[in-house]
């Protein structure tokens, strides 16, 4: 007997397009030539439901029904943290507006660096186009969330979240993509990433983790008032640090008084391959772990803003 299908999807075969929209919620058409994201493990949700109990009383057991009353799409995938798309202090790098449609501003000074700092309000959104082996599923008006992760021999990486309203799939051929001006990534080493300074000392890191925790409302009102959008954020964040003497370093006291200090750490060989992570964040739990053998402190923090949208930053430079 032949097989019911001659010629399955593949679930590996995806393309990732995500443009940056002019007008929020309307389309920015991405092309495979020009939008292609270096997406790594993409896992698109194709449909989130919101559903309204129908709440009918029968004369026998069993569901009453309910009602579909809102539809959403979202889409999960990571992208190697580096530093400009051209290799040249002061350019954007190639996931820009992946941070501005996470509610980051973009300030570009040339042959210097690109610098995204917090913002508050008007807030950017993207379009994004995720073929799926054949299936196009479009997401318009797209805003998301991002975390940090950034572990010792390990690729340094940005998660991505966007969540969209829900557009019908379509059948179309996958696009054929251009992949260049997306640097070749540098392991978290020794070579490639400074220590990371804490209150104005520097120590040795194992891992780094710090999550925006943007909060998206999926709006759906009469009016109409019908998007994705950012409402708050409540990020966090942890490192596992080697232990220096006390005197050196009290993270325990930090703690205790609820100080507000900076942390600051750069990845990349080079300029123009450069990061820096620049957050201003109180410590709110000291705990122990063991490096290759040595005493280290896992240390749980809270970026907290001092003046406003000062919280978090991150550079290339």
């Amino acid at each position: 007997m032949a097989n019911l299908l001659a010629s399955p999807r593949f679930y590996k075969k995806k393309s990732l397009l995500i443009k940056l929209e002019t007008v929020v919620g309307t389309d920015a058409v991405p092309t495979g030539a020009a939008n292609w994201v270096e997406g790594r493990n993409v896992r698109i949700t194709p449909m989130q439901a919101e559903t309204a109990e129908r709440n009918i009383d029968l004369p026998y057991l069993g569901r009453g029904g309910k009602l579909q009353v809102a539809q959403y799409a979202q889409v999960q995938f990571e992208v190697a943290l580096t530093g400009p798309s051209t290799g040249a202090a002061g350019d954007a790098p190639a996931y820009a507006h992946l941070l501005q449609a996470c509610g980051f501003s973009q300030t570009l000074t040339a042959l210097t660096d690109a610098v995204y700092n917090l913002a508050s309000a008007d807030f950017k959104a993207v379009s994004a186009v995720i073929n799926m082996d054949g299936t196009d599923h479009k997401m318009i008006g797209s805003r998301g969330s991002v975390s940090y992760q950034l572990n010792a021999k390990g690729i340094p990486v940005m998660r991505f979240q966007f969540d969209a309203i829900f557009v019908d799939p379509a059948e179309v051929v996958p696009p054929a993509v251009t992949t260049t001006g997306w640097p070749l990534e540098e392991p978290v080493t020794a070579d490639n990433t400074s220590p990371i300074s804490i209150n104005g000392v520097d120590l040795v890191f194992s891992a780094f983790s710090l999550d925006l925790a943007n909060q998206l409302s999926r709006i759906n009102l009469p009016g109409p008032q019908k998007e994705v959008a950012i409402g708050d954020r409540a990020p966090s964040g942890s490192t596992t640090v080697l232990c220096p003497a006390l005197s050196v370093f009290n993270p325990f006291a930090l703690a205790k008084t609820g100080t507000n200090v900076p942390i600051q750490l750069t990845h990349g060989s080079a300029a123009g391959k450069q990061v820096q992570l620049d957050a201003n964040a109180v410590i709110t739990n000291v705990d122990y772990a063991e490096v290759d053998k040595m005493a280290a402190y896992t240390l749980t923090f809270e970026p907290t803003p001092v003046s406003g949208n000062d919280e978090f930053a991150h550079t290339c430079l």
